[in-house]
C-alpha cells in the first residue's frame, strides 16, 4: 500500500467515524442530495481500506461494499469530482458488479470530503438511468460536501472534549476519594478577623512558596490584571457580609510571568444569621484550558500557512460588519496559476508557493488587517479601520507587487503573482454581502485583468449575472441539442475553389433564431463549458463529413476552434478520436485553429505537444487572429503552425490604410520565408479580394465568398459554385 495512501486510511480511523450510528444531520445531508440531484440513491460514502462504509445512505439497502467495486474509489484515489454520465459505456466500470448486475447503476455523480489533504470518501449521487450532470450540480453537491466534512470534523471534537471532560471527572472523582488530590487545594477566610489560611497545593498553583503570610493585596496580586477589581469587590463584599459564593474561572499570573488558570468554588458558612466563614476549593485547570485554546485555535487556523480559515474569517467578518464598521474593507485574492505549479513542480512546491504568499501578506499588512486562507489558492484580508477606495487599491498593488519577488526554491525560481478583487463595507450590508461584492471583483478580475487589482462597482454585479445568465442559456442549449455548427467557405485564392470550411458555432434560441458565438461568448469563458462544447461540435463535424461523404461531395477539410480549456485536460485528441474513429473519418479531414490566447494561458508546453501528436496524424494547425495578439513572432518560431489567418481587422483597413496594407504585405512575406500558408480573414469586397491576390494570399475567407451557413446548404452551394466557376472559365471575359 502506497505511503500516502497508509496516512489517508489512518486519519480516515483517527477521525473516529467508521462504524458509527447513523446521525440525522448527516442523513438530511443525503436526503438533500437526493432531492437536489433528482436521483434515487445517495451517498456519504467512506472508503476504507477494502471497504466502503456508509455514513449515510438513501436509495440502497446494504451499509457497505466491497472497495473494489466502488464507484468512490477512483474519486478518493485522484481526490476529484467523478462524473459518469453512461457507466454501461465508460470502459472503467461497464464490467462492475452494480452495472452489469441486479443493481444497474448507469449515472454516478461523486465529490471527494476533503479536509485539507486528506480524503475520506465521496458524497455521490448515482441513478439506475443515464443523465446528464453540469457544473452548477456539481457545485451544490460539493457544497453539501463541505458541510458534511464539518460534521465530521465536529464529531471529532466533540469526542475529544467529551474525553477531556470525562477525564476531568476522573480527576475530580479521585478528589472527593482522596484527602488530597493533584492540583487541588482548599482555602478559607474568616469572616470576623479576615484572616486567610490557603492548602500547600494553592501555594504551590500560584507559584508562591508554602506558608507565605497571606493578605488581601498578595491575593488580589495572584491574579492577572483584568480580574484584579472584581476580587477585591468579592472580598470586600464577603468582609461586610454582602457577598455570596461564586463558581468560576479565573487566569493567574505567577511570580515568574506565566499563565495559568484556576476553577474556584466557594460559599459562605452562616452561623446564627451571620456570615463567618468563606471556604472553597481551587483547581489548576490550565491543562485543560489550554487544550481547549488549542482545539479552536485548530477549528480556526490554516494548518499549512498558519493563518485563519475560512470558519475564522466569516466569525471575524460578521463580527466587523456587526459593528457598523463603515470604513472596512475586504480584499479577496487569488494565486494565479498555482494548479499548473503543482502539476509541473509538484504540490510539495506548490504548498511552499502557498506558505510564502501568506508570509507575504502578513507581513504587508502588519498592524492594518488581519489576513486568512479560505482554502485551496484562496485568501482574505479584512481591514477593519480607516479605510477608503483609494486607499484599499494602493494597499492592493502594493500587495501584488510584494508577492511577486521572485522566490528561490530548490534550483527552481518562481514569481508568485495574484489576482485581487476588493469591496468596501457600506450602510446595511452584512457580512455576506461584503464577501460576495469582493467576490464579484476578484471574478470580474480573473476574467478580464488577471494579476492586477479591479474594485467593486454595482455594474460587476449585473455584468457578472449577464455572464452566468448566457452561461446557464448555453447550458441549456447543449443539453438540449441547440448548439450546432455553421460553416464558411475558405476559397482558393489561385482558381476560386472551395479548399475547406471553417466550423463556427451557433446557438439556436427556443424560438427558433439563430445566434453566432459573439452573443454567447461569455459564457464560453468557463473552462468547463468551453469543452463541452468542443465536444459537441467535434461530434457533429465528424457525423456531417459521413453525410456528405454518404451524398457524394468531396470536403477537403473542417476548421475548428478551439481553447485553452481544450488542452488543459490533455484529452483533446482522445475526443476527436471519438468522433472521427468510428465514423472512419480520417484526422486530415480536420485543421485545428487557436488563437495566440491559447499559447498565453500558462500551458504552452502543453499545448504545443498536442499540436505536435495532432499533426502527425494529418490534423493542420491554423494560427488564427493573427496580429491581434502580443507575441505572434515567437509562437511562429516555437509552435507548430501550418497555416496564419489574417484577422479581420487588417483586411477591412489596408485599402486606406497604409500601416495595415504594411502589416498584411509583411506577414505574407514572413509566411513565404515559413513556408506557411496564409488565409485572408473577413473579405467583403472585390477589391481586397484583388488586392490579396495580387499580393500572393493562399486562400480566403469572408462574406464576399459566402456567409456561414448550416450542414444542409453545403451541397447546393458547393454545386452552385461549381456551376458559376464552370461559367466564368467558359467565358472569362464575361466575367
Amino acid at each position: 500500500m502506497p505511503l500516502d495512501e497508509i496516512c489517508r486510511i489512518q486519519a480516515l480511523h483517527e477521525a473516529r467515524i467508521l462504524d458509527t450510528p447513523p446521525s440525522s444531520e448527516f442523513d438530511s445531508i443525503v436526503e438533500l442530495a437526493r432531492c437536489m440531484s433528482d436521483c434515487p440513491i445517495a451517498l456519504i460514502s467512506l472508503v476504507d481500506t477494502d471497504r466502503q462504509w456508509f455514513k449515510a445512505k438513501v436509495g440502497v439497502a446494504f451499509g457497505q461494499a466491497p472497495r473494489e467495486h466502488s464507484f468512490c474509489g477512483p474519486v478518493v484515489e485522484t481526490a476529484s469530482a467523478l462524473i459518469v454520465e453512461d457507466a454501461a459505456r465508460d470502459a472503467r466500470f461497464a464490467s462492475n458488479i452494480f452495472v452489469a448486475g441486479p443493481s444497474k447503476v448507469t449515472f454516478y455523480a461523486g465529490v471527494p470530503l476533503m479536509e485539507g489533504e486528506v480524503c475520506f470518501g465521496s458524497l455521490c449521487v448515482m441513478d439506475t438511468k443515464s443523465r446528464a450532470f453540469g457544473e452548477p450540480d456539481q457545485t451544490k453537491l460539493e457544497r453539501l460536501a463541505t458541510v458534511a466534512v464539518g460534521l465530521i470534523r465536529e464529531q471529532r471534537q466533540t469526542l475529544l472534549l467529551s474525553e477531556q471532560r470525562r477525564e476531568l471527572e476522573l480527576k475530580q472523582a479521585r478528589f472527593e476519594q482522596t484527602e488530597r488530590s493533584a492540583k487541588v487545594g482548599g482555602f478559607e477566610m474568616d469572616l470576623q478577623t479576615g484572616a486567610l489560611v490557603w492548602s500547600d497545593q494553592i501555594y504551590r498553583t500560584v507559584g508562591l512558596p508554602v506558608g507565605l503570610p497571606l493578605t488581601p493585596d498578595i491575593v488580589i496580586g495572584c491574579y492577572a490584571p483584568e480580574e484584579r477589581e472584581g476580587v477585591r469587590t468579592r472580598i470586600k463584599n464577603a468582609l461586610t457580609g454582602a457577598g455570596t459564593g461564586v463558581d468560576k474561572e479565573y487566569r493567574i499570573i505567577t511570580p515568574e510571568g506565566e499563565d495559568r488558570w484556576v476553577h474556584i468554588v466557594s460559599d459562605i458558612e452562616m452561623i446564627d444569621g451571620q456570615p463567618r466563614r468563606l471556604f472553597g476549593i481551587l483547581q489548576d485547570v490550565s491543562e485543560r484550558v489550554r487544550y481547549e485554546r488549542r482545539l479552536l485555535k485548530t477549528a480556526n487556523t490554516d494548518s499549512l500557512t498558519g493563518l485563519g480559515n475560512r470558519t475564522a474569517f466569516v466569525a471575524q467578518l460578521n463580527a466587523a460588519t456587526e459593528k457598523h464598521a463603515s470604513s472596512m474593507g475586504l480584499l479577496l485574492i487569488d494565486v494565479d496559476h498555482l494548479k499548473q505549479i503543482n502539476d509541473t513542480l509538484g504540490h510539495a512546491l506548490g504548498d511552499i508557493v502557498l506558505k510564502e504568499v501568506a508570509a507575504r501578506l502578513s507581513e504587508k499588512i502588519v498592524r492594518r488587517g488581519q489576513a486568512f486562507r479560505l482554502g485551496g489558492d484562496e485568501f482574505a484580508v479584512l481591514i477593519e479601520d480607516n479605510m477608503s477606495a483609494r486607499r484599499m487599491a494602493g494597499l492592493a498593488r502594493s500587495i501584488i507587487e510584494h508577492v511577486a519577488r521572485p522566490l528561490h526554491v530548490d534550483g527552481s525560481t518562481i514569481i508568485p503573482k495574484v489576482t485581487v478583487g476588493g469591496a468596501i463595507f457600506e450602510a446595511g450590508m452584512d457580512g455576506a454581502s461584503l464577501s460576495q461584492n469582493a467576490d464579484f471583483a476578484l471574478y470580474h478580475a480573473k476574467e478580464t485583468r488577471r494579476g492586477s487589482y479591479v474594485q467593486f462597482e454595482p455594474c460587476l454585479r449585473t455584468r457578472i449575472s449577464s455572464r452566468i445568465e448566457k452561461t446557464r442559456e448555453v447550458e441549456h442549449a447543449l443539453v438540449e441539442g441547440r448548439l450546432l455548427p455553421y460553416y464558411q467557405p475558405i476559397i482558393l485564392s489561385a482558381n476560386g475553389d472551395v479548399i475547406g470550411f471553417e466550423a463556427l458555432v451557433r446557438m439556436k434560441r427556443d424560438d427558433g433564431s439563430i445566434v453566432s458565438a459573439g452573443d454567447f461568448h461569455e459564457a464560453l469563458d468557463d473552462p468547463h463549458l468551453s469543452h463541452r462544447v468542443t465536444s459537441t461540435m467535434v461530434a457533429q463535424i465528424a457525423a456531417d463529413l459521413q453525410r456528405w461523404s454518404d451524398q457524394g461531395l468531396s470536403i477537403a477539410r473542417i476548421g475548428l476552434n478551439v481553447s485553452a480549456a481544450d488542452f488543459s485536460r490533455g484529452d483533446l485528441e482522445t475526443r476527436i478520436s471519438a468522433a472521427f474513429g468510428p465514423r472512419g473519418i480520417p484526422f486530415d479531414r480536420l485543421t485545428i485553429e487557436v488563437t495566440e490566447s491559447v499559447f498565453m494561458q500558462g500551458v504552452e508546453e502543453t499545448v504545443a505537444g498536442t499540436l505536435q501528436r495532432l499533426r502527425k496524424r494529418g490534423v493542420l494547425v491554423a494560427l488564427d487572429d493573427f496580429g491581434t495578439g502580443f507575441a505572434s513572432l515567437t509562437h511562429l518560431r516555437s509552435l507548430p503552425v501550418d497555416i496564419i489567418k489574417i484577422d479581420k481587422s487588417f483586411i477591412d483597413m489596408m485599402a486606406h490604410d497604409a500601416s495595415s496594407l504594411a502589416i498584411v504585405e509583411l506577414v505574407l512575406d514572413l509566411a513565404r520565408k515559413l513556408k506557411l500558408k496564409v488565409t485572408a480573414e473577413g473579405v467583403e469586397q472585390f477589391g481586397q479580394a484583388h488586392s490579396l491576390l495580387e499580393l500572393g494570399c493562399t486562400s480566403l475567407q469572408g462574406y464576399l465568398f459566402g456567409k456561414p451557413m448550416p450542414q444542409d446548404k453545403v451541397k447546393d452551394f458547393l454545386e452552385e459554385r461549381a456551376l458559376t466557376l464552370h461559367a466564368v472559365s467558359e467565358n472569362p471575359v464575361a466575367a
